[in-house]
C-alpha cells in the first residue's frame, strides 16, 4: 500500500496558512515529501482571494479590519472565501512521482472531489459532485468574478441537497498540483455577504440582508445538515479515513519538517503579508 503523509497544523493566521500551503507544495515538488494532506483552522478568521481577482474590488477592506480580519491572496484561482468556522484542506504532490492523482485539472479535481464524498459518508452526509459544463476552464485576468463564491457552483464542487457545501480552488504547476478547499460546519460570527466590496456587485438595489439571503439559499455547511454541533476532530478523522480510503493509501501522521517551517516563515514575511502581492495585478507572475 501506497503511503501518504497527513499532517493537521493546528489554527495559524490567513498569511502563515497560505505561505504554508506553498512551502509544502514545493518541498513535494523537489521529492523531498509524500503527497500530503493538510487539514488546519483559522485565528482569526481570515477571507482568501483568488489568484486573478482584484482585492479592492472584491473585498471591503475597511470592513475587514473593523472586525479583525485577515484577507490574502492565494495562489490559486476562484473568489473570495470567508474562512471562519470550517476545516480546510489541501493537498500537495508531484504529479510526475503519482500520475495516478490525474493526468491534468479536471482528472485531479474529479478524484479529490470522490474523496471528499467518501469522507463525508463518514460523517452520515450524502453530497454529489457538480460536474463541470465544460471540461477546459481556464482563469485568466479576464475571467468573470462578478459573482460571489456563494452563488456560484464551480467544477467538482460538493453540494448538499442541491447546496453548496465544499469548494476548492487548484491550481497546477509542470510537476506537482495544489488544491485546497472550505468545509464549513456551522454558521460564523462574520458573513461573507458583508465583507464584499460594493464593486462584487451589478444590481443597486442589492442590499446587505438580500446578500445574505441568497447566501444562505445557495450554502450550507454541516451543522445545518446534521441538525447538531459538530466538532473539529470527527470532522479531521472523517477526512482522513475517507481520503485514505478512496486513494487505497496508509496515512503516516507526521509534523511538518523543519525546511518547510522555515520556508513558511519566510513566505510570509516576504510575499504573503506584503502589499506587494496582496494588490498585485494579474498580469504578474508568482
Amino acid at each position: 500500500m501506497k503511503q501518504w503523509r497527513f499532517v493537521f497544523t493546528g489554527s495559524s493566521d490567513a498569511f502563515f496558512n497560505m505561505a504554508l500551503d506553498e512551502a509544502i507544495l514545493l518541498s513535494c515538488q523537489s521529492g523531498q515529501s509524500l503527497p500530503t494532506l493538510r487539514l488546519f483552522l483559522w485565528e482569526p478568521p481570515g477571507v482568501s482571494i483568488g489568484y486573478f481577482q482584484s482585492l479592492e474590488k472584491a473585498v471591503d477592506l475597511n470592513k475587514c479590519k473593523e472586525n479583525d480580519i485577515d484577507v490574502v491572496r492565494r495562489i490559486t484561482g476562484g473568489r473570495a472565501v470567508l474562512h471562519e468556522t470550517e476545516i480546510t484542506y489541501s493537498l500537495c504532490a508531484s504529479i510526475k512521482e503519482y500520475p495516478e492523482l490525474g493526468k491534468n485539472i479536471s482528472e485531479t479535481y474529479q478524484k479529490i472531489s470522490f474523496a471528499l464524498l467518501e469522507s463525508l459518508k463518514s460523517l452520515k452526509v450524502f453530497g454529489e459532485w457538480v460536474k463541470p459544463k465544460r471540461e477546459s476552464i481556464q482563469f485568466t485576468e479576464d475571467s468573470d468574478f462578478s459573482k460571489p463564491c456563494f452563488m456560484s457552483n464551480s467544477r467538482y464542487e460538493i453540494t448538499v441537497e442541491g447546496k453548496k457545501l465544499i469548494g476548492s480552488a487548484q491550481r497546477r504547476f509542470q510537476n506537482s498540483f495544489l488544491q485546497h478547499g472550505s468545509l464549513p460546519l456551522g454558521n460564523g460570527k462574520f458573513d461573507l455577504a458583508d465583507l464584499l466590496s460594493e464593486k462584487f456587485f451589478t444590481s443597486e438595489n442589492e442590499n446587505s440582508q438580500m446578500r445574505k439571503k441568497k447566501s444562505e439559499e445557495k450554502s450550507t455547511h454541516l451543522e445545518k445538515i446534521l441538525k447538531r454541533k459538530v466538532e473539529h476532530e470527527e470532522v479531521i478523522s472523517a477526512l482522513k479515513r475517507g481520503f485514505s480510503q478512496f486513494f487505497d493509501v496508509e496515512m503516516n501522521e507526521e509534523e511538518l519538517t523543519q525546511t518547510e517551517f522555515k520556508v513558511a516563515q519566510v513566505l510570509k514575511k516576504k510575499k504573503y503579508l506584503t502589499e506587494e502581492w496582496n494588490f498585485r495585478k494579474s498580469s504578474l507572475r508568482t
